[in-house]
């Protein structure tokens, strides 16, 4: 059965959602001290409180001059953009990226920690941070904006806190389907109109694995698992790419219907004149893109800078912009619609530390019903 704490009000996505009791909160990380030392550790500088803050991270973002961020994210529409308003406001930090999905992200770095290479600065993902937390590979931290944040989008720790949020989706291409006749439930999946013209991705970290995850989490298992062996049946492509590539698939008609996708990317391709929107299966499965900050970190003042701007309003709009969809309770969704309240939608919330336990299981019941049903 579905854990109380995996389902969310749609109240605790929109704009101004307990922004006002949320306030009293601290930030990421409990503790902190008011000046680092002059030797001062990743440890220190992530934890820095107190009026000089700002001035001893940029007197030390100045003298490390970059930082290199993992990311998950689409580069053009939103790395790029995210990173360029950040050097207009700090322009003695040159930001540095490498792109991959989150899963990739994690076994890139637990591999260079296991080799005692330490390159990476922040990374992003919607797993990878509490997989490296697990692994001892990251750094707590203490970012004054995310006070305001909703419990379910940071770690009580403070090792990770959203940047944004995915409400994963069915996706169609409106030249193939029209939309009244598209799915409309989990149930209307199981149609046999619909054998072989559906896809997803393999990634752990999303598509099928996950799907089966929500699948348990919201119907339980006994009755989840009846229902996963009847859509097997079905004949769902397996797409060894990202979810943004199995919507560009869908688009230029390789299958009408996508599934366990990001609804946004349906809206960013349909602004562009391609032929796709999104329909919410409900309850609609919803993960996070967490941000992290590495252990050991080597520019770790230009790092805290980062994600002080990624948390802030400022940088939060820059993702609005993009359309994704901000963390930030007072940034809403630039397609209102895409965020519960105004799509009106329910919601079913995928706790990150719960993926990162029972994601095998998942994975295993993908292969077996889903890989080897070809």
């Amino acid at each position: 059965m579905a854990h109380p704490r995996n389902q969310i009000s749609r109240r605790r996505f929109v704009e101004g959602a307990g922004v006002a009791g949320l306030g009293l909160l601290a930030g990421c990380a409990a503790g902190g001290t008011s000046r680092a030392p002059a030797n001062a550790s990743v440890a220190d500088i992530a934890t820095l409180r107190g009026p000089d803050r700002q001035a001893i991270l940029e007197a030390g973002a100045k003298q490390e001059g970059q930082l290199l961020w993992y990311t998950s994210l689409i580069v053009n529409q939103v790395v790029r953009p995210l990173a360029d308003d950040f050097t207009r406001r700090y322009p003695y930090v040159k930001v540095d990226h490498y792109r991959a999905d989150s899963d990739a992200l994690a076994e890139r770095i637990l591999s260079e920690y296991q080799a005692q290479r330490y390159d990476v600065d922040i990374t992003d993902g919607s797993l990878g941070a509490v997989t490296l937390k697990a692994a001892g590979l990251l750094a707590r931290f203490d970012s004054p904006p995310v006070a305001v944040y909703a419990p379910e989008t940071r770690d009580p720790e403070g090792y990770w806190c959203a940047s944004n949020v995915y409400f994963m989706t069915e996706g169609i291409n409106t030249r193939l389907v029209a939309r009244d006749a598209a799915p409309r439930t989990y149930e209307d999946l199981l149609d046999p109109k619909w054998k072989g013209q559906m896809a997803w991705a393999t990634s752990p970290a999303a598509g099928g694995p996950m799907f089966i995850g929500s699948i348990l989490g919201i119907m339980g298992p006994d009755k989840g698992m009846a229902y996963l062996e009847q859509l097997s049946k079905q004949g769902i492509r397996n797409l060894n790419v990202s979810t943004r590539a199995v919507v560009d698939q869908m688009i230029a008609g390789e299958f009408p219907i996508s599934l366990y996708i990001f609804n946004h990317h349906t809206v960013i391709s349909a602004n562009q004149g391609a032929p796709s929107d999104w329909i919410p299966l409900e309850p609609v499965p919803a993960t996070l893109n967490a941000f992290g900050l590495a252990r050991n970190a080597p520019h770790p003042h230009a790092s805290m800078l980062f994600l002080d701007y990624v948390f802030s309003e400022d940088g939060q709009r820059i993702i609005q912009e993009a359309e994704y969809l901000p963390a930030h309770p007072r940034v809403p969704a630039k397609t209102p619609t895409l965020k519960p309240e105004q799509g009106h939608f329910r919601v079913h919330v995928l706790s990150p530390e719960d993926v990162l336990k029972t994601n095998s299981e998942w994975v295993d019941i993908y292969r077996r019903l889903f890989l080897q049903a070809g």
